[in-house]
């Protein structure tokens, strides 16, 4: 019986694709630099890269910062500071809370039925503060991030602070719902929780994923 689902912030509350774009376009535009919709895509592969670095633990997040801009930069051939442009982004980004499609109802009916917890890879502050801008905060118990932790999902290290700390609840009484395979299907997976795969790129589904949605509001019909 699921007594606590686990929920990630960005790519399934929070629309990072739009958040990190209306932050590109705006520091670009402060530098006098036009913005491409294209140089979208070019950030999110070398973004997606450096996190798969730092989730197998290849890279530091202080090295993510210092090098993920700069890496961006010298792809679209251009010439801007790297780890200057990474400040001005993440307080951008600290104040961007754009939800995704279905989020709201989505909490409303999870927070009626099961103990609930946001577990995101991210500053602990920054997370905190966008789950509030977006009027989020008050549907979690408590809110779990990799930055207060000091481990990222999908290490066990993250999810063993979390269970630590959720009082009374087994993995097997949980599920957790992401968008990453990485990260959160395979960080909830291998620690004996249920999993919900919010699958918004079409991807082929892995056997050991348990469940596989295409948005939000199927969340309902599972659990």
């Amino acid at each position: 019986m699921i007594k606590a689902v686990f929920i990630d912030i960005d790519g399934t509350l929070l629309d990072f694709e739009a958040c990190v774009e209306e932050s590109m376009r705006c520091g670009l535009l402060e530098n006098k630099i036009e913005y491409k919709p294209e140089m979208l895509a070019t950030f999110h592969r070398i973004n997606d890269g450096f996190w798969l670095d730092l989730e197998q633990g290849k890279i530091t997040f202080e090295e993510l910062l210092q090098r993920r801009w700069a890496t961006v930069f010298k792809a679209l051939k251009i010439d801007l500071d790297g780890p200057e442009f990474e400040k001005y982004f993440r307080a951008r980004l600290h104040e961007s809370a754009i939800p995704m499609e279905g989020s709201y109802e989505t909490l409303e009916y999870l927070s009626g039925k099961y103990r609930l917890f946001a577990a995101s890879n991210g500053p602990h502050e920054q997370q905190v503060e966008r789950l509030r801008k977006a009027g989020m905060l008050g549907y979690f118990e408590e809110v779990f991030t990799s930055g207060k932790i000091g481990a990222e999902k999908p290490a066990r290290d993250f999810f063993e602070y979390c269970f630590g700390s959720a009082d009374g609840i087994k993995p097997e009484e949980s599920v957790m719902i992401g968008d990453s395979l990485t990260s959160d299907m395979k960080g909830g997976a291998d620690f004996g929780m249920k999993t919900i795969w919010l699958n918004l790129k079409g991807k082929e589904k892995p056997d050991w994923v348990d469940f596989e949605i295409k948005s939000l509001d199927e969340i309902k019909n599972i659990i």
